[in-house]
């Protein structure tokens, strides 16, 4: 007998943790962390004990699908994490960090020894086109999945009691079909159970060029007013495609002048992880880092590690860069930034990446003319910049394309998304594939 049980991002974009039951084995699919409104269920028990997980699957580093794992770890779970290197390379930086920021809070998930603990399960390394044997008759495949560095699908083989075969597979998140740094996506050919992220089911991105040229214009208008341009963003991938936007910028001489401060640790060491993967690039960034060429440096780039070095960003009045987590707002040395430079109007904001509903970067986003940071109260007056098509998610018709290609389709299972992107989705599968289709809810088991 088989069945799947969800354990997050059902009904919501955050918290990834699936269940997949073969017989006596207990396969999770990702352990992450729920962020802004459902920031409280991280509290809440797993459903599951730890301890009878036989395999953990990370599909990527993104702390909403790797940010429980210390938890999971402290609870009783004490086997193989099984993920690329470059997800474990980058889950190493994310989980230290994540574990930081919370030992700084009141009420403490974990602490940064439960995550070095959990680090230590990380090992078990499986690529993309590879595959690995849990069991004599349950088979994991993975393949690029063209979200972030290392990000993969995964494919479960297994036959049944009857003797039947069957396959799962879990999209992770998937990327756009093009992407700034990011190698293409990988298609699946044939699979019976599909479990598809739905994070974008009911929107169409913008064309990534016409975001490049207005990312590009947003803030060269900034700069020649004087102003400073504050981006808040994500330490991870979204970051790394910035800084190889600007590197572009540089060289045309676009920023002769112009100090582009990079304040944020984890970004910082990020980048370098990356550097050490070149064959998950696109092409164009692979052939930079062979010929020894850095992809994410340009003479205008100042990192900026310690708070001093941070701080004194502030003392420099003229037109800037600044480039700071997090990419929601939510923590980190932004905040420091928009209490400075959100009530000018010659600076901007300017947010890269999706914004979960509640949080800081979402209200900030969304209009509002007064916020509240750090205890601090803040009239938006700067401009406030939105650029979507950097996405690293699938719009809709991208998701359908991805479903589309896969062949022998029993049902897909729409997870990963809002109330509104699941219900648009699940119309198009519906009517435009002609495939069963059925939206997961929290706790649901399906037997497959």
């Amino acid at each position: 007998m088989a069945y799947y049980t969800s354990y997050g991002a059902a009904g919501e974009v955050t918290g990834s943790c699936h269940l997949l039951t073969i017989g006596k084995i207990n396969i999770l699919i990702d352990c992450g962390m729920f962020q802004g409104e459902e920031s409280e269920l991280n509290f809440e028990p797993f459903g599951f004990d730890p301890a009878d997980i036989d395999y953990l699957i990370v599909t990527h580093a993104h702390l909403d699908h790797i940010g429980r794992i210390p938890l999971l770890v402290r609870e009783g779970f004490n086997n193989k994490i099984i993920s690329t290197k470059a997800t474990a390379s980058i889950a190493n930086l994310m989980l230290r960090n994540s574990a930081g920021i919370l030992e700084t809070k009141k009420e403490k998930l974990y602490t940064m020894t439960d995550a070095e603990a959990a680090l230590q399960y990380f090992g078990s390394y499986l690529e993309c086109d590879e595959s690995m044997m849990l069991a004599e008759d349950i088979k994991i495949t993975f393949k690029n999945a063209g979200h972030i560095l290392g990000a993969v699908s995964v494919k479960i083989e297994f036959t049944d009691d009857d003797g039947i075969e069957k396959s799962v597979i879990f999209s992770g998140d998937i990327g756009q079909d093009e992407r700034v740094i990011t190698a293409p996506i990988q298609l699946w050919d044939k699979g019976n159970y599909i479990f598809v992220e739905s994070t974008y089911g009911s929107s169409l991105h913008t064309e990534l060029q016409l975001s490049i040229e207005s990312f590009k214009q947003q803030i060269l208008e900034t700069l020649k007013n004087g102003g400073t341009v504050v981006i808040p963003s994500f330490a991870l991938e979204r970051t790394q495609e910035l800084l190889y936007l600007l590197k572009q910028m540089s060289e045309k001489g676009e920023l002769e002048n112009i100090p582009v401060f990079l304040d944020s640790p984890l970004a910082i060491n990020v980048t370098k992880t990356f550097g050490n993967y070149p064959n998950l690039f696109s092409h164009n960034v692979m052939k930079l880092i062979l010929s020894g060429e850095n992809p994410f440096d340009f003479k205008e780039l100042i990192h900026t590690y310690s708070k001093e070095e941070s701080q004194k960003i502030n003392a420099h009045t003229e037109a800037k860069i600044i480039i700071a987590g997090s990419g929601m707002c939510e923590g980190g040395r932004v905040n420091y930034h928009l209490i400075r430079y959100l009530n000018d109007p010659k600076n901007l904001v300017l947010f890269v990446g999706f914004q979960v509903k509640s949080t800081l970067g979402e209200k900030i986003s969304s209009g509002k003319s007064h916020i509240e940071i750090l205890g601090t109260d803040v009239d938006i007056k700067a401009n406030v910049g939105y650029i979507s098509g950097f996405s690293a998610h699938a719009d809709q018709q991208e998701l359908l394309d991805w479903i589309d290609h896969i062949e022998d389709i029993y049902c897909v299972y729409l997870i990963h998304g809002d109330t509104q992107q699941l219900q648009t989705l699940k119309q198009k599968v519906k009517i435009d594939l002609e495939e069963k289709v059925h939206i997961v809810k929290m706790n649901e088991r399906i037997y497959l």
